[in-house]
Order: structure tokens, then sequence, then C-alpha cells
């Protein structure tokens, strides 16, 4: 069985992969939304990421804004 520094790392390792895309596509959405005027330059927006895998049970959402 994994240790919980060896799950540990290999959880930080995946999200670094998903941040990485993550932050990639909110800065490209955000640019969008600002260009058509859909979203200001200034306030924030709420924002949500849904974390999901069917195998093992998870299924959260987690909410937050993001200041612009």
């Amino acid at each position: 069985m994994i240790g919980d520094k060896e799950l540990r790392a290999s959880v930080d390792r995946y999200l670094d992969s998903v941040r990485a895309q993550a932050q990639a596509e909110i800065a490209k959405a955000l640019r969008e939304a600002m260009t058509s005027g859909k979203l200001g330059q200034q306030g924030s927006t709420e924002t949500a990421v849904a974390l999901t895998c069917d195998k093992i049970g998870l299924n959260v959402s987690v909410y937050s804004k993001i200041g612009l």
C-alpha cells in the first residue's frame, strides 16, 4: 500500500498539471470576456471548479472569485 508521503506527492503532481492548464484556460476566457464586453476590467467574477472521479467516488465543486 502507498504511504501518506507518496500519496501526497502523487496528488501534488496531478494538481501541478491541472493548475498549469486551468490557469491558461481561465486567463484566455477572462481576456475574451473583457474584450467582448461581457466582463469589465475591474471587480471580480465568481468561478467554480468541479473535481470528479467515479472510480474513487469523488464529486466536489470548489467555488471562489477571481479578482480583476
